[in-house]
């Protein structure tokens, strides 16, 4: 009886246990699906993901160059991507968020588990056709694109092969994301990104010792799935999948493709633009591939903290705005959020220029990333971050065409970009072959001892179209919605001062402090373009309040009252009114 009374009261306790832990996992999932309303509080839960999302991804880049360095095996992993990520924008942008979630505002919530059934089967076999016949004929495709990385090996075979389960997965997360977006649930949407980092960072630590240079592959696939698999808690509690899904037909289908076809063929414009750079870069010797997404992606990080943050926020916003025909509305919604984009894209672009060489050898070099590494990626990452600004707008001003029902804006911009940064990069590296036209780069960024340099006009010829691609979209944006450069203009220009005054204090204390070299600890590095940053940042703070920037005083305003509960900033106030007085999404 001792025996069986102790079995029974271990069984409940264990019983309870699982019962209080289904509890406690319902309670955050019901925090994570809860609604958040209003620009500025969607942009905080979106910016706050963001930078943890970017820790992760920096952790990632860490663990790669720790053990890589800038070599054959990184150049073979990101070659890897191009195949995937070019499908997964081709295939996914069919189902982008950016069409769904305006149709999905004009249904029923029975309507809408049934369109989201008929998207999710069209997709699902368009994507695994796709992807089937991609690794079919991945050797051909790579060997016109990465010759001289295939050349007696075919893990780079290997690794598109298994990359190809990516788009799928993703795509099918897009689908889930319109309707979390749709329901104002970022707080549920920004922890995909984070999921991805640790797949991948999974495949570094565990898969990759075990498996080889292809457990890195796993990783991403990982990373993809738990992308996807995050989203479908909330969807089930919603009402959806709880029955085979229903195609509508082809109708419903062919609709829905139609008006995403430009936006699918502007982003595949964009990844062209990708494998065009990445094939160039590996025309150019070992290791010019990873540099230069290296540098890339450390440029990315700040544009997924601003630019991307604040263009997921106001889109829900614009295409309500639109659908109750208000146009004074929608222009005073982008050009809020186009201030705040240049209100902290512009300092933040002036102190990664004059901090690259810190950055750089604080996130990345360890381990197998050498000096030359840290010195060719920092002087591409300070290339690439002249365009932050001009990148995180065109992000902006493309949801805000997409909001309207102009799709063939943007896509036509991202043509004519495609084309100008290929040109301009195949035109730049044949005259680099002349030691003179790389001279003046070279000794502006410091690197004219290293070798490799030549990568340096592939990011120099990506800036220099973003911004030319800026400006015309812009200019277009103004001929369509008339106003908008009016309410934004002088915010740059002082955006533009404090930028300047925040890069020059931070040169000037890094010249106080003394320069870095290769015997430089990471600690000690890390404290002097931390103490250069915060300086230069206080510097750009004081000038933004001496000019009386209205961000400035919104941004104070909004701090003070989070932490003091005191009334929204203004510009919140009138979003957040804004969106309640919106027909809300069927729920």
């Amino acid at each position: 009886m001792g025996a069986a009374s102790f079995l029974k009261r271990r069984t409940e306790e264990v019983a309870a246990a699982a019962e209080n832990g289904i509890v406690a996992t319902g309670r955050a999932f019901r925090f994570l699906s809860s609604e958040v309303r209003g620009l500025q509080a969607a942009v905080y839960v979106l910016a706050s993901s963001a930078v943890l999302s970017s820790l992760l991804a920096l952790l990632r880049y860490r663990l790669l160059a720790h053990s890589f360095g800038a070599g054959h095996t990184l150049d073979l992993y990101y070659a890897a991507f191009r195949i995937p990520d070019f499908l997964f924008v081709a295939t996914g942008a069919l189902v982008s968020v950016y069409v769904l979630i305006p149709e999905l505002a004009r249904r029923t919530s029975e309507e809408q588990k049934n369109y989201i059934d008929t998207v999710l089967v069209g997709f699902s076999a368009l994507a695994v056709v796709v992807s089937g016949l991609a690794a079919l004929f991945a050797p051909a495709i790579l060997s016109h694109l990465f010759g001289a990385l295939m050349a007696g090996e075919s893990t780079l075979i290997t690794l598109t092969r298994i990359m190809l389960a990516q788009p799928i997965l993703l795509g099918l997360s897009n689908i889930l994301a319109s309707v979390t977006q749709s329901r104002h649930r970022y707080m549920l949407y920004s922890l995909s990104p984070l999921l991805y980092n640790v797949g991948i960072i999974c495949g570094i630590l565990f898969l990759y010792p075990v498996f080889g240079i292809v457990g890195l592959a796993y990783g991403v696939v990982i990373g993809a799935f738990l992308h996807m698999a995050i989203q479908l808690p909330s969807m089930i509690a919603d009402g959806f999948f709880f029955r085979t899904p229903r195609f509508e037909g082809m109708r419903t289908l062919a609709r829905t493709a139609g008006v995403s076809i430009p936006r699918a063929l502007a982003l595949s414009m964009n990844q062209i633009t990708f494998v065009g750079l990445t094939s160039l870069a590996g025309l150019l010797g070992a290791g010019s591939i990873a540099v230069f997404m290296f540098a890339y992606n450390l440029q990315a990080v700040p544009l997924s903290i601003v630019g991307a943050s604040y263009s997921v926020a106001a889109f829900p916003t614009l295409a309500s705005a639109l659908a109750r025909g208000e146009r004074g509305l929608f222009i005073e919604h982008i050009a809020a959020a186009a201030r705040y984009v240049f209100f902290w894209s512009l300092p933040g672009l002036a102190l990664a220029i004059v901090l690259r060489a810190h950055i750089v050898r604080v996130v990345l070099g360890s381990g197998a990333f050498d000096w030359t590494d840290t010195r060719l990626t920092a002087a591409a990452f300070a290339l690439f971050s002249i365009s932050l600004a001009a990148q995180g707008l065109q992000l902006l001003l493309v949801r805000g065409y997409y909001a309207a029902g102009r799709t063939f804006v943007p896509f036509f911009v991202s043509v004519w970009a495609a084309l100008g940064t290929l040109a301009l990069g195949t035109l730049l590296i044949n005259a680099s072959e002349s030691e003179t036209a790389l001279r003046l780069t070279e000794d502006l960024l410091r690197v004219a001892d290293v070798p490799g340099s030549r990568v340096l006009v592939l990011a120099c010829a990506y800036a220099f179209v973003s911004i030319a691609g800026s400006i015309a979209l812009t200019a277009h944006f103004e001929r369509r919605f008339a106003g908008f450069i009016s309410k934004v203009w002088r915010s740059w220009v002082e955006s533009g001062v404090s930028a300047v005054v925040a890069g020059a204090v931070a040169y000037g204390v890094l010249i106080l402090v003394g320069p870095i070299g290769f015997s430089s600890t990471t600690l000690s590095v890390f404290a002097r373009g931390f103490t250069a940053g915060i300086c230069g940042s206080i510097a750009g703070g004081v000038v933004y309040a001496l000019l009386g920037n209205r961000e400035y005083r919104e941004t104070a305003a909004s701090i003070r009252g989070r932490l003091w509960r005191e009334s929204p900033a203004p510009s919140e106030a009138l979003v957040a009114t804004a969106e309640e007085g919106s027909p809300a999404s069927p729920q």
